[in-house]
């Protein structure tokens, strides 16, 4: 699946064909130290529910990895930002694909 990424210009990029994700890292919510901010668990569980999908709050994780996406027609390595819902150890569930700087 090709999700919609944010491009720090407001434009809709995705990922480049084939691309794989790089040093995939989660920084904060279940499963590591850093906790979510106050109110983003309880906002992404509700906006889930209003697309018909209930999501344990608790399971919520900022996740970022560099990839590459298509930005106006040419390639470009983004650092790549999201928050996935985990069900045993897998995410079943992926919002908010934000690139939070370019990389090239």
């Amino acid at each position: 699946m090709n999700y919609d990424i944010v491009a720090p210009d407001g434009t809709i990029v995705h990922f480049a064909e084939g691309t794989k994700l790089q040093n995939i890292e989660v920084f904060a919510g279940k499963g590591v130290r850093q906790p979510l901010h106050n109110g983003v668990a309880e906002g992404l569980s509700r906006e889930a529910a209003e697309n018909g999908v209930t999501l344990i709050e608790e399971n919520w994780q900022h996740t970022k990895a560099n990839a590459t996406v298509i930005y106006k027609g040419e390639e470009r390595k983004a650092d790549v930002h999201w928050f996935q819902n985990q069900n045993i150890g897998k995410p079943v569930y992926r919002d908010k694909f934000i690139i939070k700087e370019w990389l090239d």
